[in-house]
């Protein structure tokens, strides 16, 4: 059986109804919700710079494959070249 102690321990411990409308006004409440929704579009355009980001890394690495490759080609003839005069 919940005693009038254990009452006020849990009214120490937990918000009531009372306590919340006394912080929490109509005003309070708007600000929040602009302020999460600011969050959220901030973290939407820092997603959308990182997506851009890895695009660009991507693009930079397939370049340097190719130009890689292109080397390694090269290379290869010149190895040709030499190795079948010796």
């Amino acid at each position: 059986m919940i005693t009038d102690k254990d009452i006020t321990k849990l009214k120490k411990t937990f918000a009531t109804k009372e306590d919340l409308n006394r912080f929490a006004t109509k005003e309070d409440t708007k600000a929040i919700v602009k302020e999460i929704h600011t969050v959220i579009k901030i973290v939407g355009d820092v997603s959308q710079q990182l997506k851009e980001t890895n695009q660009k890394l991507d693009r930079n690495h397939q370049d340097h494959e190719e130009t890689l490759e292109d080397h390694e080609r090269r290379l290869d003839k010149v190895e040709d070249k030499v190795f079948s005069q010796a």
